[in-house]
């Protein structure tokens, strides 16, 4: 198929009907239950919209109204945004694994009238807090497993919706045709919540407008196709899936492909193998942690193979991306290590028809990128945010793996006195809602302030630096970007998180590291290593000389007065339930700070050990509260 970007319609539901009426019978959907990929039509599609939404306004929605969606990724999840946006309405997105009072706290705040809930979990939680939400007319879920015997009058079934809209549709389809032709571009679509990482968080309205010309200026970037395969599996309630699925799936005439759960999305991506695959630095440093794990423990051929060619593929990644002239033995070399071994591992990972890889959301480190690109994963930055939608990106032959990428088509971009990344065009979000104090301090003169740290190299690339309320000042005056150490430290497969310490009091820079409990455990046993709990193992001295490898690693990279001293090995991951990390899995430092405020004073205090009390669950599942050592080391 050609290249295609739907320049018809001025909302999403328009840009819809537009491919509806292209390709009625032309497959756009998949959706995986029971191991079998449903599809749908582009016609399909349609009309699931058209029905629910004549089903909602039935109910009562009308134009303005607010609906919240909250659960898994699923074709009842667009459907539901698309229905609401028919009406003239608004999609309020909340993440999957929010708590009740998270959801109570954007369902009030955003005064939604309905929620799309997707199982009895999500019902569950709003039943919780129905009580406080007194604007609450209507909980849908769509999912009806263990809800069947509830009794509760405010409980609607998704199918139940549709079948009602489905007599008003075949009576007269028209009216919700005329629906759709009365939305403007002007219209707020979307209210997405910032992360909180400094406060409450906060409602972002996006207009049609801005989202459709933010989608169509990375199109030009990413050049996805007409019949490109997409995948679905960022959470909905957050601005990348929004762009990198939704909205690009709709002007580009892709097909979207829902996984059957989020646990089976390794299993279904290689059942598909996507033309277009978008993860966050996280997924892509998990890739990269399980490979390096996996050929560890693969036979003495496979592990020849690949320490024989992996060096290789580094040399003719590095020439690449340095944008020098590759020699011939070394693509030749190359080749040869792709048919031997890269190509096998891509279709392990579920990327061996793949063309276009991206990530966003976070730094990554260059280790990863290089490496991915040694893999044959040629990885892309994206720069997006809820505020401003997409705007940088690594055009196709002009890829630096320090930057972000240059500005998009229509993108203004500028860096203030204090090296703050600020923002213009048409992709602006509109306010955020019933908040103009928050708003009138990132919107100045039409820029959208990021509060990101950035500066521009010589040709035009964005090189991103740290969040500018959060880059590192040490007691003699050295600046650092403790960002920059911690997505170093990811590249380990050893190290799932990290915490880089230093403030005006400290005089060095120290780390709290947090282990990925499943890698180490496993190469624990491997080396018959024995440890009780996750705490006991996280104590090893064992597991303290694994880190320090890696510590040392990083710290061969910075400059002197920018090296790790001190670190010390949590006896615990960070949690977005305790409010350590965001719902995207980004750290909230001031919180995480505060909350081992002990430990940090241990370690700026020369101590070398802190007691600490833990919640322990021991293999038999027994649960309990110990008391445990951790341990602080120094870094010679």
């Amino acid at each position: 198929m050609g290249r295609f970007i739907n320049q018809a319609g001025n909302t999403f539901p328009k840009i819809l009907r537009v491919n509806a009426e292209q390709w009625p019978e032309e497959i756009c959907m998949r959706k995986k239950d029971f191991g079998i990929w449903n599809q749908f039509t582009w016609k399909d599609v349609w009309k699931k919209v058209g029905c629910f939404a004549l089903g909602l306004r039935a109910l009562g929605f009308e134009y303005g109204d607010k609906m919240s969606i909250v659960g898994d990724n699923d074709p009842q999840w667009f459907w539901g945004q698309l229905a609401a946006q028919s009406l003239g309405g608004i999609a309020v997105g909340i993440f999957s694994d929010s708590t009740p009072e998270e959801i109570k706290y954007i369902v009030g705040n955003s005064d939604s009238k309905f929620v799309l809930a997707n199982d009895q979990e999500q019902v569950d939680k709003l039943l919780q807090v129905e009580d406080d939400l007194p604007l609450l007319e209507r909980v849908i879920y769509w999912d009806d497993k263990g809800l069947r015997n509830y009794d509760n009058q405010m409980l609607e079934y998704f199918d139940d919706i549709l079948k009602r809209g489905e007599t008003e549709w075949q009576e007269s389809a028209a009216r919700f045709e005329e629906s759709v032709d009365r939305g403007k571009k002007s219209d707020i679509c979307l209210l997405l919540y910032t992360s909180g990482t400094t406060g409450l968080p906060k409602g972002v309205m996006i207009s049609h407008d801005s989202m459709i010309k933010g989608t169509r200026s990375m199109l030009k970037v990413f050049k996805v196709k007409h019949g490109d395969s997409l995948i679905s599996c960022f959470p909905a309630a957050w601005m990348g899936e929004q762009l990198f699925s939704i909205a690009s799936f709709l002007l580009a005439g892709a097909i979207l492909n829902y996984p059957e759960e989020p646990e089976t999305l390794q299993d279904d991506l290689r059942e598909i193998s996507p033309s277009v695959v978008v993860f966050g630095p996280r997924q892509w440093e998990d890739i990269c942690s399980n490979i390096q794990v996996k050929m560890k423990d693969a036979d003495i051929i496979k592990r020849s193979f690949y320490a024989l060619f992996l060096p290789i593929a580094r040399k003719r990644a590095r020439y690449f991306l340095s944008k020098k002239e590759i020699p011939l033995w070394l693509k030749m070399a190359n080749y040869l290590g792709k048919q031997c071994v890269f190509k096998h591992l891509m279709d392990k990972i579920g990327m061996r028809k793949t063309k276009i890889f991206i990530t966003g959301s976070a730094s990554i480190s260059p280790d990863i990128f290089e490496f991915m690109h040694a893999l044959g994963i040629h990885l892309r930055q994206a720069y997006a945010g809820t505020e401003c939608g997409f705007a940088f990106g690594h055009q196709e032959k002009d890829i630096k793996p320090e930057s972000v990428g240059i500005p998009a088509p229509g993108i203004k971009a500028k860096i203030a006195d204090d090296r703050e990344l600020l923002i213009g065009g048409e992709t602006i979000f509109t306010g955020y809602y019933k908040n103009e104090e928050e708003t009138e301090k990132v919107l100045i003169d039409g820029w959208f302030h990021t509060g990101d740290a950035c500066v521009f190299s010589d040709d035009g690339h964005l090189i991103y630096i740290d969040r500018v309320s959060e880059l590192g000042e040490l007691s003699d005056g050295t600046t650092y970007s403790p960002q920059y150490i911690e997505g170093r430290l990811r590249f380990s497969p050893y190290i799932k998180d990290s915490l880089v310490v230093g403030r005006k009091e400290h005089p060095f820079i120290s780390v709290i590291v947090n282990i990925d409990f499943g890698m180490v455990g496993k190469w624990a046993e491997d080396n018959k290593i024995n440890y009780t709990t996750v705490v006991d193992l996280s104590q090893k001295e064992e597991v303290s000389k694994l880190v320090l490898e890696d510590l040392m690693r990083v710290n061969s990279l910075l400059p002197e007065e920018n090296r790790v001293r001190r670190f010390a090995v949590l006896h615990k991951e960070f949690d977005p339930d305790e409010g350590e990390l965001t719902r995207t899995r980004k750290i909230k430092r001031k919180v995480v700070e505060e909350k081992y405020g002990d430990l940090i004073d241990a370690i700026y205090g020369e101590g070398e050990e802190l007691k600490v009390k833990a919640h322990v669950k021991y293999r038999d599942g027994r649960t309990a509260v110990v008391e445990t050592i951790l341990k602080i080391r120094d870094i010679l």
